[in-house]
């Protein structure tokens, strides 16, 4: 594998690192986490937020969340330039003014240039923590020390322990053979990959104990789909890669004045959807925060944790905090519903979640008037909304739909646009690679919905060319402006992409149209 650049501390910045969307990452999310846990965070869609992603890759959290956020100013850093020549290329195709970019080494960042920045309500540190040196650590906190506001809130993602210790050796021995690869062989491609995942094939069929089932062992294996080597290189080649306990995460977050609010998972704030009966008693048992974290990852198979902080706890009810908030449906999809949680899988009520899921397709709903639905009051605010977010039912609502002002449904569709042509060219997306998590801008929501390729490239193109008075869709030119031109493809492929379309737009397009996005 070539020698790493002399500038990049031991991350490998030979790939990018490929674009991805999460729904935990919006501020709409975070205020329902917060809710939930009694903590007050007091914004909203007309709140100027300030919001920093640090380790903001190409850019596509932070634009969605600018387009998503029209009243916030987002900076997204990364020391990586090509991640910002990209970032900023993308804000200026979708047109969005309110989000930056900055070429920011953390671990120098300090002084004047430090000082000069805003004062953030929001620090997103999303898969960063456990991949970069103690300088690059040490440099996010002292800006956490410095510019997050009293009451800003920070979500710190990172792998944790015990629960990541089965990727230590794999890690291990799959950098090594990076390393070690013969030169003028393809770091990225076939001669280095492929060469480990040959031999963890080959350790696996001789039984080797120490080479567990893992999250990376089946990513390297192929078992999770194609990874793209921009992603296996940020697992597989980084110097630093050091997953950590919550202790020591809270203990360093600890020195900014920033203490631990709650998951954003939102079913792990809950023991009864975490853990057995056996291992709850040992949870009530332990004395303190960090003894319930460390009995918590260890009795769940865990390897990743998504912790809000903030810096300043003010305490609010949780109960009547989390009956305010209001939720949109995600899905049109009818039958059965699951919540899949630490704690196994669980069908929801039919009786119960099944007049919650017809009021919300009605309109957006508050926690409180759901659970004043005949029969629905069964349980508290915290777990109806942790059961509605956690199965996919809703998400929570940033924006009423009717308070969305034009301009910012233009930006958003601006944004989702730029999207397709980058990312989702006739709905496959070369450079995110397969299983996609892309998004639908919306400041509905305050950042996207999640999104495949296709319904990113659908979603556009009927924002573009919407129906007619009858509401009909025109499914042959809808087909026509998705086919890439050239040969036509075999007619079974054409069959098969729409038989998809159809299907995106019988399950999807309502939502689309109910949060302005087509």
């Amino acid at each position: 594998m070539s020698t790493p650049a002399a500038w990049s501390r031991g991350y490998p910045v030979a790939e990018p690192y490929p674009p991805a969307w999460h729904g935990f990452q919006s501020p709409a999310h975070l205020r329902a986490t917060l809710a939930m846990m009694g903590v007050a965070w007091e914004v909203g869609p007309e709140t100027p937020l300030r919001i920093a992603e640090i380790g903001c890759g190409s850019g596509y959290s932070a634009n969605v969340l600018a387009a998503g956020c029209p009243a916030a100013e987002v900076i997204g850093f990364d020391y990586n330039p090509a991640h910002i020549a990209e970032a900023r290329s993308f804000a200026a195709e979708a047109g969005l003014s309110n989000v930056r970019f900055e070429e920011t080494d953390l671990a120098e960042l300090d002084g004047p240039a430090l000082e000069a920045l805003p004062a953030f309500d929001l620090v997103l540190v999303h898969g960063l923590w456990s991949w970069v040196d103690d300088r690059v650590r040490d440099g996010v906190l002292r800006l956490l020390r410095r510019r997050l506001q009293p009451g800003g809130v920070v979500l710190m993602t990172y792998n944790a322990m015990p629960g990541a210790a089965t990727g230590l050796a794999l890690w291990r021995l799959v950098r090594s053979m990076l390393a070690n690869a013969p030169p003028g062989s393809a770091p990225l491609g076939s001669d280095a990959f492929g060469a480990a995942r040959a031999q963890v094939e080959r350790l696996v069929a001789a039984e080797a104990r120490n080479l567990l089932p893992s999250v990376w062992r089946s990513m390297l294996m192929g078992e999770m789909g194609d990874a793209r080597p921009g992603y296996l290189l940020h697992e597989f080649a980084t110097e630093h890669w050091r997953p950590a306990f919550f202790a020591d995460v809270a203990a360093a977050m600890g020195s900014a004045r920033c203490e631990y609010a709650g998951s954003a998972t939102l079913s792990e704030n809950f023991p009864s959807m975490t853990l057995s009966g056996g291992q709850q008693a040992l949870w009530r048992e332990a004395p303190d925060q960090a003894a319930r974290e460390l009995i918590t990852d260890l009795c769940v198979p865990r390897a990743f944790r998504r912790d809000v902080y903030v810096r300043g706890i003010r305490r609010v009810g949780a109960e009547a905090a989390s009956d305010a908030i209001t939720l949109l449906p995600t899905s049109l999809r009818q039958g059965e519903v699951k919540l899949v949680a630490q704690a196994g899988e669980a069908a929801l009520p039919p009786h119960i979640i099944g007049p919650m899921r017809e009021a919300l397709l009605q309109g957006p709903q508050t926690i409180a008037a759901l659970r004043a639905l005949p029969g629905c009051g069964g349980a508290t605010p915290q777990e109806t909304l942790a059961m509605l977010v956690g199965s996919h039912v809703a998400m929570p609502m940033w924006q009423h739909p009717g308070a969305v002002t034009a301009d910012s449904v233009a930006a958003a569709r601006r944004m989702n646009a730029a999207s397709m042509r980058r990312l989702a060219p006739h709905g496959v997306s070369p450079l995110a690679g397969e299983g996609s998590r892309l998004a639908l801008a919306t400041p509905v929501l305050g950042g996207g919905l999640f999104a495949d390729p296709l319904e990113v490239a659908v979603a556009t193109l009927m924002a573009q060319h919407p129906p007619g008075p009858d509401g009909a869709v025109d499914v042959p030119a809808l087909m026509d402006r998705l086919v890439p031109p050239g040969p036509t493809p075999p007619p079974e492929a054409l069959a098969g992409v729409q038989e998809a379309v159809l299907g995106v737009l019988r399950q999807r397009w309502p939502l689309w149209r109910a949060m302005g996005i087509a």
